[in-house]
């Protein structure tokens, strides 16, 4: 069947020259059915019982199929199939038949009848029913109703009938096979039009009634097209060209529009018209979902970008409609857009369009925060995409605020996994253009604007020059960092491995090539970096956290080989009483891995070997049987520990000779082999020195061995 009506007129022309012209434009006209031959049939398709040569064949006009003469008794004129006289017709297809001649009669009563009889066909579930339904004519009859020409009575039977056949998932192919998108969408364009004309307050046909039916048909397109858009195949046939994307757009920002002045003191229609307005804001809705569902589509995705005007400045709109179901989706569609490839996402934040993005983020209220809550994660998600290409990271950074309201955002959703997540993400991503970084770190606390490059170096020279004290309480007065933010996110209950990589990643490129002045601001990070190195397995999140750690570690003072520091019993005890990794004494190895001077108190020999300036430090059990593990140590951090009773000058050697003064050591310094023994467990003391505790890269070390006395 085919109910377009250019190819229906050739075929029904030459079949009954009757109808006249303007007939046939303005009727509904259906294929005929081919029929079935009479040879190979030998029962009635309706009652089962055989032919004779007195019972007698009988073809019905509506379906094609070989009834007997009491399953064919009625007869009626069917003009959707071109036939203006009666026609014998069988009894399944006689109610069909009648109400589809019903519909496209001259009267408007006998159309409404028509269609509360398809209404009730497709209301009863049959799916047998529904079936023929669909094969003899149903469906396009219900088509036919929707077409702009038709009242809005008519309008609101035709789509509350496709709705229903819409939750049908098999009969859902059929209403796009039959062509019924085009007319919906038409349908929509035509009632926003019409109640958004200026004339619309004084029009006399803007009464309760009319718009109680208008609200009824946006609410049921929507629902057809939500119920179609979120079966994948037919998704991708549902927007064929620029006028269907405008349509949905439009039902997305759909308005009810005013009641007539006469109606506005009648109690029982204000209520009506509260639940009018809900209808609409429901179809907004379905309509902003229904978008989403597209956005997921790249054929779809490319009409948009390809016409801005209409898809992607409407989509923007949507962003602060008073829906907050469309705002959600419209955020969700953006997201997807972002992740087309770069030669598009510039494209999506142009013309101003960036500023309507970020706006979304700009909370004055964090109750208001709280109601768009999955808008904000959305479009937080779209930004951490866009903020992968150099263009559309820089028009996104360039904005005024964005920095200070990421923080806020932060704060006000700390418990919030994907914002967490979206967040960081992006803030990583900004990271990695040197440009931002100094911005980054130093960003003006007010809402006036953010700090541009040079005025945060200017911040930066004014620290150098200023005096520190006065200058920090000045930087935290008018400039933040995001990163407090960082480790607001690192320590949120929520802060997953995912969320400490991204978390890492900006660390990271943060810390990598910004002025030294400015390492003050990420040192914060280190009880955070320290405590995803305890916690996180992941090999790359540690390499990445141990480089920020060794970028901001304080430099430790060089300890030549040649004149190494030597502690006594008690004053190794001191420093493996609490810490038995020697990485709290030297900084942190260039490897994850930890080098410990007394595992378990079952060593007895460390072997330090260097070489082209690393050293090489082998650690052995007690019965010297094997190797446990090999680490990197970095010569100039090394500090060479034994018990008072060693002299240091018998342990150090080469492969092949012995050197007996410092001046041979020197000339030999990337030759040398350090080994010392360990004759007995270190014994507790009773009274240890009573010492500040010592962590991990604090720049302690230096003030703490003065307080000791050595020999040498």
């Amino acid at each position: 069947m085919d109910n377009n009506p250019l190819s229906s007129l050739s075929s029904s022309h030459s079949r009954n020259d009757s109808l006249s012209q303007n007939e046939l434009l303005d009727g509904f006209l259906l294929v005929r059915p081919v029929w079935v031959d009479d040879e190979t049939v030998k029962n009635c398709k309706g009652c089962e019982i055989g032919f004779t040569a007195i019972r007698r064949k009988h073809h019905c006009r509506q379906c094609g199929n070989i009834f007997c003469q009491e399953c064919t008794s009625r007869k009626i004129s069917l003009p959707q199939f071109g036939y203006i006289t009666p026609e014998r017709i069988c009894n399944e297809c006689f109610e069909i038949a009648y109400l589809i001649g019903y519909i496209i009669s001259d009267e408007p009563s006998t159309q409404i009848h028509g269609a509360r009889g398809l209404l009730d066909i497709v209301e009863r579930g049959n799916e047998h029913e529904l079936s023929n339904f669909i094969t003899y004519g149903g469906l396009d009859a219900l088509i036919y109703l929707c077409r702009a020409l038709h009242t809005n009575d008519l309008h609101q039977l035709g789509t509350t009938a496709l709705t229903n056949l819409s939750g049908y998932e098999s009969f859902k192919p059929y209403i796009i096979m039959k062509g019924g998108i085009p007319y919906l969408y038409n349908l929509i364009l035509f009632y926003y039009s019409k109640i958004n004309s200026d004339a619309s307050s004084s029009d006399p046909s803007y009464t309760a009634k009319f718009l109680d039916s208008a609200s009824t048909i946006i609410l049921n397109i929507g629902n057809i097209l939500y119920s179609l858009s979120i079966s994948g195949s037919l998704c991708q046939r549902m927007v064929i060209d620029v006028g269907s994307l405008e349509a949905i757009m439009k039902l997305a920002s759909f308005q009810l529009g005013n009641l007539a002045e006469d109606e506005t003191s009648d109690e029982d229609i204000l209520l009506t018209y509260e639940e009018m307005h809900l209808r609409v804001e429901l179809a907004r809705g379905l309509a902003a979902k229904t978008i989403s569902c597209l956005a997921t589509n790249p054929s779809h995705q490319l009409l948009i970008f390809e016409n801005p005007r209409i898809g992607l400045d409407k989509l923007m709109d949507l962003l602060h409609s008073s829906t907050y179901e469309v705002r959600k989706y419209a955020a969700k569609s953006i997201a997807y857009l972002s992740l087309r490839n770069d030669k598009y996402k510039s494209a999506l934040i142009k013309d101003g369009r960036v500023k309507v993005l970020t706006s979304v983020i700009e909370l004055v209220d964090e109750n208001l925060a709280k109601a768009n809550q999955v808008t904000i994660s959305h479009a937080c998600c779209a930004m951490a995409n866009l903020a992968t290409n150099a263009e559309s990271q820089q028009l996104l950074i360039s904005q005024p605020s964005l920095l200070s309201n990421l923080c806020q955002v932060v704060s006000y959703f700390i418990s919030d996994k994907e914002i967490q997540r979206h967040v960081a993400r992006l803030l990583a991503n900004f990271a990695l253009y040197e440009e931002n970084k100094t911005r980054m770190l130093f960003y003006p606390m007010t809402n006036e604007k953010e700090a541009t490059d040079e005025e945060a170096e200017k911040v930066v020279e004014q620290e150098a020059e200023q005096e520190q004290d006065n200058n920090d309480q000045q930087l935290e007065e008018f400039f933040g960092s995001i990163v407090p933010t960082l480790i607001a996110i690192g320590d949120s209950p929520v802060a997953d491995v995912e969320i400490q990589r991204h978390i890492v990643r900006a660390l990271d490129n943060l810390s990598t090539e910004v002025p030294s002045m400015s390492h003050s601001k990420l040192l914060p990070c280190l009880p955070l970096i320290n405590r995803i190195l305890d916690t996180i397995q992941d090999e790359d999140i540690r390499k990445r956290a141990t480089h920020v750690l060794n970028k901001l570690s304080p430099p430790l003072p060089s300890i030549p080989i040649s004149s190494p520091f030597i502690l006594n019993n008690d004053q190794q005890h001191y420093f493996q009483q609490d810490y038995d990794d020697i990485s709290h004494f030297y900084g942190q190895p260039q490897n994850t891995s930890d080098l410990s001077l007394n595992e378990k108190n079952n060593l007895t020999k460390t072997k330090v070997e260097v070489e082209n300036s690393t050293a090489t430090t082998k650690i052995t059990n007690v019965d010297d049987s094997n190797v446990i593990t090999s680490y990197l140590v970095p010569v100039d951090n090394l500090i060479l520990l034994d018990d008072k009773e060693t002299k240091t000058t018998a342990y150090i050697s080469s492969s092949n000779n012995n050197f007996g003064n410092i001046e041979e050591l020197n000339n030999n310094f990337n030759n040398i082999s350090l080994e010392y023994n360990y004759k007995e467990t270190l014994s507790t003391l009773d009274n240890p020195p009573k010492l500040p505790p010592i962590r991990q890269n604090s720049g302690a070390l230096p003030t703490l061995l003065n307080q000791f006395s050595f020999d040498n």
